[in-house]
């Protein structure tokens, strides 16, 4: 079986790498620096908006599609008609968004396809780690609770998805506990040795920042679905452990992993 993984060299595509590797799984890559392609596999350098040459002759595509808008996402998926996909969505998808449009037009190529829709990655907590070192983080709604999920979590779903057969599932990928910002960044700080505490942003002042980021759509829905989990926690799902027989690795690990 040869399987293409698109965001080969990103926080899960590099662990759905490994893991089809060591299943015995023949991989293909599709990225834009060549020097930086995982090692034993076959490697395509050119962008997701054209899958041409590196689709060709895969059984199975994880898919990862990198914009903040769905633009160009039929014209991308067109060569991966009738094969395996399997697309990192999110929990959102069922609401629209960019997720919701990718998912759709996956299904109008496939009737094999899966969507492994993320609360959100602990990996995102990663853009704390200036401010970790100097002991605050500064942000809005330190008391939304998220149940974030190991990047190594989401590659083990991904890769089991792809090697059996999981056509047609809609997954929910999540750690397995809903923990407040605040509370995830006391946990770096302790994996780092060093307290850290959350300081709350002016919401106004979180918008400018992160419309200048993102644009002023994604700015304005990311802050109204964090308020939202001030009060209505993120759920925690138990599909990781259904698919890939282990438990969800708590954030306790991740940091330890990520900050020590």
């Amino acid at each position: 079986m040869t399987v293409l993984v698109t965001g080969a060299t990103g926080h899960t595509g590099r662990h759905v790498v490994r893991g089809l590797l060591d299943a015995g799984a023949d991989v293909r890559v599709l990225v834009r620096d060549v020097a930086k392609a995982p090692a034993d596999v076959e490697v395509v350098q050119g962008d997701i908006a054209d899958l041409t040459k590196a689709a060709q002759g895969v059984d199975a595509v994880y898919l990862l599609w990198p914009s903040f808008d769905s633009e160009g996402i039929e014209r991308a998926l067109k060569p991966l008609e009738g094969k395996k996909i399997v697309y990192l969505s999110a929990m959102s998808a069922d609401h629209g968004g960019v997720w919701g449009d990718v998912e759709k037009a996956v299904e109008k190529v496939t009737d094999d396809w899966t969507f492994l829709r993320v609360t959100g990655l602990a990996t995102n907590t990663l853009g704390w780690m200036d401010q970790v070192n100097n002991g605050v983080v500064r942000g809005p709604y330190g008391q939304a609770k998220r149940s974030l999920v190991h990047e190594r979590d989401v590659a083990d779903m991904a890769v089991e998805a792809l090697l059996e057969n999981h056509s047609k599932q809609v997954y929910l990928v999540t750690g397995p506990e809903a923990l407040t910002q605040a509370a995830q960044v006391k946990i770096i700080g302790d994996a780092l040795g060093k307290p850290a505490v959350w300081e709350e942003q002016p919401i106004a002042e979180a918008k400018t920042q992160l419309s200048q980021q993102m644009g002023a759509e994604f700015a304005t829905s990311a802050l109204g679905y964090w308020a939202s989990l001030v009060a209505e926690p993120e759920p925690v799902s138990l599909d990781v452990a259904q698919v890939t027989g282990h438990p969800a690795r708590p954030f306790e690990e991740w940091a330890g992993e990520h900050f020590s």
